[in-house]
């Protein structure tokens, strides 16, 4: 654990049971998920599976969103939040995003009993894992590329092709978006006539894949064309998800760099003396604050429902992975030569925060959304 690690200081906007909750998220990955381990599962030809189990056993991380009848917590947004910053400061790879954040909150927003009842035990217990392959949640324009689904008269099956699934190779449950007559609608495979490839990412911390189904057999969640109106409901909770990886991030990225100008030393001095480190470090921090406090009270938004979610959640991500990108490209340069090296975690930093930029929705067509909503108020 690095003296920066030691350091960094918890959140005064947070209460006790969550500063407790974070305290304990974080001093299990700075344990579990350092530097090491992050390369460790680069090489490793499928996902640290042990981590995952031990998060959601020892802390209830996957259990988060899922109700108690199935094993879960009730549901937690702001712990939610919490636990996505914390493995984005810790640049983990594991399946929070797709299995509890994306998964869990669609059959959980479905009204599918049968089903949840069928996977959301094993979801949150951590013995499982799921992928959902849709169209980045909330790209509307990329609808044509949706797979089509079609009824059998006992059933359905799924062909056409579903890119950029995350951790779509391995989960073991995956989920489609699939047109059908009635419209969009949210499919579970049964395993079969799946065809799985490993993508290549600008973020090779985070796993996707493309699916190419053949008329695979699947079962129907919740109803006929509700997928819609399931993954509005989830967009903004992924947009703050996103957003809370960002902020982990660039946390990490700040203290690292700060510790890094104290003890360089360039002309008999730390280079943190110098006036352009100084400002360009304390740049960094203005900017974590002001997303931190984005996401905060965004946070606060999805418990007492007090402001327009979707706007918010737009707002937040904008600002939080624009803020993470700009501090992971000053952490490069304020590192010097050694920053530019594969050896040195901050090129990890650097693409994660592009991915999170690009995830979910661009800059371009967040702006434009919330453009609209603006100028129509």
């Amino acid at each position: 654990m690095t003296t920066a690690q030691k350091a960094a200081p918890m959140d005064p906007l947070l209460d006790d049971d969550q500063l407790s909750y974070q305290r304990s998220l974080r001093a299990f990955l700075d344990v579990t998920w350092g530097d090491a381990q992050v390369r460790a599962d680069l090489d490793a030809p499928s996902p640290d599976r042990d981590t995952w189990r031990r998060l959601a056993a020892d802390l209830g991380v996957a259990g988060l969103s899922i109700p108690e009848q199935y094993g879960g917590s009730g549901g937690a947004p702001a712990e939610a939040l919490l636990v996505a910053e914390e493995l984005g400061r810790a640049i983990y790879g594991g399946p929070y995003l797709s299995t509890v954040v994306l998964v869990a909150n669609a059959i959980v927003l479905s009204g599918d009993e049968a089903m949840a009842a069928e996977l959301l035990p094993g979801i949150a217990s951590g013995d499982k894992t799921a992928a959902l392959a849709t169209i980045d949640v909330g790209r509307d324009r990329y609808a044509a590329l949706v797979p089509e689904a079609t009824s059998t008269g006992d059933g359905w099956v799924v062909s056409g092709e579903a890119r950029r699934v995350i951790d779509g190779a391995d989960a073991d449950h995956v989920i489609v978006e699939a047109t059908t007559p009635a419209g969009r609608s949210l499919f579970l495979l049964a395993g079969t006539g799946v065809e799985r490839t490993a993508s290549e990412t600008l973020d090779p911390t985070r796993r996707m894949a493309t699916l190419v189904l053949n008329e695979a057999p699947a079962r129907l969640i919740g109803r006929n064309g509700q997928a819609g109106e399931i993954l509005a409901a989830i967009k903004p909770l992924v947009a703050l998800a996103l957003a809370a990886e960002a902020v982990g991030g660039a946390d990490r990225a700040t203290r690292d760099t700060v510790e890094y100008a104290k003890v360089r030393h360039q002309f008999g001095k730390p280079i943190g003396s110098f006036q352009a480190v100084k400002h360009r470090c304390a740049d960094m921090q203005v900017r974590l604050a002001g997303a931190r406090a984005g996401l905060r009270h965004a946070g606060s938004v999805l418990v007492d429902g007090s402001e327009d979610i979707d706007l918010l959640a737009s707002v937040v991500k904008v600002y939080a992975t624009k803020s993470y990108f700009r501090t992971a490209a000053d952490m490069i340069q304020l590192h010097g030569g050694i920053g530019f090296t594969w050896e040195h975690p901050a090129h990890f930093h650097f693409k994660r925060a592009k991915s999170l930029e690009i995830l979910g929705g661009t800059h371009v067509e967040l702006r434009a959304a919330i453009a609209d909503v603006v100028l129509a108020g």
